[in-house]
């Protein structure tokens, strides 16, 4: 659930249930007792989709812009009809997508423009790092049931910014934040088969009034417009904080 309304890399997910693929109401979440039983499948960020970062004064003379693809393409010498070629393509299209309703985002192309984002979001003497899904024990993804280990823990900080790597010729990250309410949430699971730890990540939107009515989360979880919506966020998708990170019971 990587986009900041998910609305355009999941109406594929329809026909799967709503637990399957780590999205819940808040009231599912706050009901998360220890040993709690979710069928969760928990992703394998595959690396050789998101090359490094490149330095921001050679990041910067390279076009990224859907009306310069076809130059993109011919630079990097990738086929146009390729399955990188189209990853580039949805990449370019994703990032020029008018931000949501009181949301400040970017395509950041180079650490330099991350950073400088983050500290425009932050403030200039604010500091920050960043949280995240872990779970360094799985090699081998399976769909499987997750006992609930702890009850959910809210991750205190005045401001969250979210960012998500996009796959391309080099290190691209969407980074947001909304003018709305969200809260981050500690869960930690243990994978009833494999004995896997998982340390998830769960964002929840409060207010998705903005969003559009017909969503696809409204339809899994069978909410209105308007009312929370909150989704793990698979490996390699981070939400950066101010510390010191308070966490308290999300009971």
């Amino acid at each position: 659930m990587e986009n900041h309304n998910m609305e355009h890399h999941h109406n594929h997910h329809n026909h799967v249930g709503s637990a399957e693929i780590g999205l819940f109401t808040i009231d599912d979440l706050r009901g998360f007792n220890v040993g709690k039983k979710l069928p969760i499948f928990f992703p394998i960020k595959n690396h050789s989709l998101y090359p490094p970062f490149l330095p921001k004064e050679v990041a910067d003379t390279i076009p990224f812009s859907s009306s310069q693809l076809s130059n993109i393409l011919e630079f990097f010498s990738v086929s146009p009809n390729s399955p990188k070629g189209k990853a580039i393509q949805d990449t370019l299209i994703k990032c020029e997508l008018e931000a949501a309703q009181g949301e400040t985002k970017i395509c950041a192309t180079s650490l330099e423009s991350l950073l400088d984002f983050l500290r425009n979001a932050f403030g200039p003497e604010v500091d920050f790092k960043f949280i995240s899904t872990r779970h360094p024990t799985i090699t081998t993804p399976i769909f499987q049931n997750y006992t609930v280990l702890e009850s959910p823990r809210e991750i205190e900080s005045p401001k969250k910014v979210a960012c998500h790597p996009m796959p391309y010729l080099y290190a691209v990250h969407f980074c947001h934040f909304d003018a709305t309410e969200t809260k981050a949430f500690r869960l930690q699971l243990v994978g009833d088969i494999s004995g896997d730890k998982v340390d998830a990540l769960v964002v929840c939107h409060m207010d998705t009034s903005g969003w559009s009515t017909d969503h696809a989360a409204f339809r899994m979880l069978g909410i209105k417009q308007g009312n929370a919506v909150c989704h793990v966020f698979s490996q390699g998708n981070l939400v950066w904080i101010q510390p010191p990170v308070v966490t308290v019971s999300a009971m």
